[in-house]
């Protein structure tokens, strides 16, 4: 049974494991080690035993009830377990507590997987931009309005 957890300082060198497998062209390591600290509060990596899983990054907009999912990543062997799933829901449950009220994301149009999961997990296409992140790094923006907290 994997663990899931926030992110902590330590995970370093298990968040970049888990990029450098999961992407081409990632995030640099400066950002993933910034990763626990700036976003530790709503974003999680999940573990079985000592090796590395996925992760999910999230963050809210300064001074908006708009939040991100920056990234979601799940090293190839561990895709196909619902870990991705998992990981979605800790990340939005999160944002969800912590105010937010509408979850953004961008994915590559390439990405049918990711797509269905974030279909299936109620977002749906805004648009679709051209050089995204560049020439020819094309993604589609995805949004989620989220219920209110009950307290």
């Amino acid at each position: 049974m994997p663990l899931i957890r926030k992110l902590e300082h330590d995970d370093f060198k298990n968040l970049l494991t888990i990029e450098t497998e999961s992407f081409a062209s990632g995030y640099s390591p400066y950002f993933i080690k910034m990763m626990p600290i700036l976003f530790g509060n709503t974003s999680y990596i999940s573990l079985k035993g000592h090796s590395p899983q996925g992760y999910v990054a999230t963050a809210l907009e300064q001074g908006s009830c708009r939040a991100w999912i920056l990234s979601l990543a799940v090293r190839p062997k561990y895709r196909q377990l619902g870990l991705g799933k998992a990981l979605l829901e800790m990340g939005l449950q999160a944002l969800a507590a912590a105010g937010a009220g509408e979850v953004m994301l961008s994915v590559s149009p390439d990405n049918q997987p990711a797509i269905a999961l974030y279909e299936k997990m109620g977002f749906s296409i805004c648009r679709k931009v051209s050089d995204y992140f560049g020439p020819g790094e094309d993604r589609i923006i995805m949004k989620k309005n989220l219920p209110e907290e009950k307290n």
